[in-house]
């Protein structure tokens, strides 16, 4: 018997399907293949055997004859709905989304699936810890519409998914809802090169191109060729900007902050050092004569901030770009480094409200500050050049966001 069954087995899809016990299915989880003993579920039940489709046993117990998916699993199939528009306008009650609780995330993630007649079956997936409260003012689950957002005077690659949060399902309340907003004070976004160059993401291209229109085939296909991997809509790391006072967030104790710059046709990666940390130099018996060098992070906490064209006067003439602070994160405050052990700071060395972001270099206080159209040393690239996209943005679309 046990025969029969792996032969019809190896015929009908060997890697989709399974009958019977213990048999050895790989099936795919987190990038990894593994292998799950799948248990008839005729043993205790005494139902019949059925095939069915190798992911919805992605997290069976490899032991249990009865094993049933985890609860969070269960949640997220159970509150997956079915949009067919992300269009504000268009939008009706059958697309409004309410979240899922998931303990293995640290961040709100959308889970995109196919339906049989091509549109996404989506689940809104949040962090699931008692009192977590984003920026927005909610606590725990989510509920209101996906829609896509095209910037204003912006680049059409600036386009982004976004949530927004409604107090009903009534298409009527998008209006009058808030969008929904990260502690990191920035909007939950997913940013159209991600969803363009995601397979997962597939059934998401195919509402904007081919339902919705909001976004032109060669928009897409422009995209897809710079796409760029975004594990969810409150990433850690890159920030995508294309203009002029845009909000990012910028944390003090980090030496490296990635940018994304999002032009007419093409994306500018970036990296910054030392934006918020200098170094100090000092002498040893074993480093003479070259001495030592020690880095230095006065302070603690997130900044929300922006990119600006510099007005000031050693920079006319010049593309350079300068940071203007907006303001504190109260859910990370600035704070003193309680762990600094280099020289006395000036008072204005502190991120302050309003002001531009100062930094120390060579001990003097000065602004941040990056020229667009500096020239690249033989030891290090201008990291600045990317920035040119913002100034290239500025005279087309506007000077600010």
């Amino acid at each position: 018997m046990r025969n029969d069954l792996l032969s019809v087995y190896r015929v009908l899809r060997p890697r989709r399907c399974a009958i019977s016990r213990g048999l050895q299915v790989p099936v795919r989880r987190q990038r990894q293949w593994r292998e799950v003993t799948l248990a008839c579920c005729s043993a205790k039940t005494g139902l019949p055997c059925s095939f069915c489709p190798s992911r919805t046993f992605t997290s069976l117990s490899a032991t249990a004859a009865d094993a049933l998916p985890d609860p969070p699993q269960a949640r997220r199939m159970k509150t997956s709905s079915l949009i067919r528009t992300m269009d504000p306008t268009n939008l009706t009650p059958g697309d409004y989304i309410k979240s899922v609780g998931w303990r293995l995330i640290d961040c709100t993630c959308l889970d995109v699936r196919p339906s049989r007649d091509g549109y996404p079956r989506v689940t809104l997936m949040h962090p699931e810890s008692p009192g977590q409260q984003d920026a927005s003012g909610f606590h725990g689950r989510l509920s209101g519409f996906l829609y896509y957002h095209q910037p204003p005077r912006a680049p059409p690659l600036a386009g982004e998914l976004r949530f927004r949060l409604t107090t009903s399902d009534n298409p009527a309340s998008f209006s009058s809802g808030v969008d929904y907003t990260t502690r990191r004070g920035v909007p939950w976004y997913i940013p159209l090169p991600t969803i363009a160059g995601n397979q997962t993401f597939a059934p998401l291209q195919h509402l904007l191109t081919d339902v919705d229109m909001a976004v032109p085939r060669q928009v897409m296909e422009l995209a897809r060729e710079h796409h760029h991997s975004f594990k969810c809509g409150d990433a850690k790391g890159s920030r995508f900007l294309h203009a002029f006072g845009q909000p990012f967030d910028l944390a003090l104790y980090q030496l490296e902050h990635k940018f994304v710059f999002v032009g007419q046709k093409h994306i500018a990666r970036t990296r910054f050092q030392r934006m918020t940390s200098f170094e100090t130099c000092f002498q040893t018996a074993e480093s003479a004569p070259q001495g030592e060098r020690l880095r230095h992070f006065p302070y603690l906490g997130s900044i929300l901030c922006c990119f600006e064209p510099s007005t000031l006067k050693e920079h006319s003439g010049k593309r350079v770009a300068v940071i203007r602070v907006l303001r504190s994160l109260e859910s990370d405050p600035v704070r003193p480094n309680p762990a600094y052990t280099g020289p006395l700071l000036p008072h204005e060395l502190c991120p302050q409200e309003g002001e531009l972001l100062m930094t120390l270099r060579r001990r003097k206080l000065r602004p941040w500050a990056r020229d667009v159209d500096a020239r690249p040393t033989w030891t290090r690239g201008n990291s600045a050049a990317a920035l040119a996209v913002l100034f290239d943005n500025a005279l087309v679309y506007g000077s600010m966001a």
